[in-house]
């Protein structure tokens, strides 16, 4: 089952081999129990659930994100920063995108 939802969530990820090279290798050594109790307390604020949601399987430019939630310039690069640490989002040389983790986040949870 696993093994399925996994395919599905990278056949949905916008992310090159490269940029996916880049993912795998910054989630390498995260510790697990930290990790889920950052997650959850990071992604327990709407605002940056409101931004995964609308980058979702897509790549959006920081200025779609800004007008999109209609957001100041110096919050949503905040928002996007605490997003991109947990691993959730990356910055590309094409726009933000969702990563595996983001996108299984978005299918997997429901806060």
């Amino acid at each position: 089952m696993i093994d399925v939802e996994m395919k599905e969530i990278l056949e949905k990820c916008k992310l090159s081999d490269e940029e996916l090279a880049e993912f795998n290798k910054s989630i390498e050594k995260i510790d697990h129990k930290q990790d889920h109790a950052r997650a959850y307390r990071t992604m327990s604020n709407p605002l940056r659930r409101k931004i995964l949601e609308f980058i979702n399987c897509e790549v959006r430019s920081f200025q779609q994100i800004k007008e999109e939630l209609e957001l100041e310039e110096d919050q949503l690069t905040y928002q996007l920063s605490m997003l991109e640490q947990l691993n959730f989002i990356m910055n590309t040389e094409t726009g933000w995108k969702a990563t595996p983790r983001g996108i299984g986040f978005q299918f997997n949870t429901r806060l």
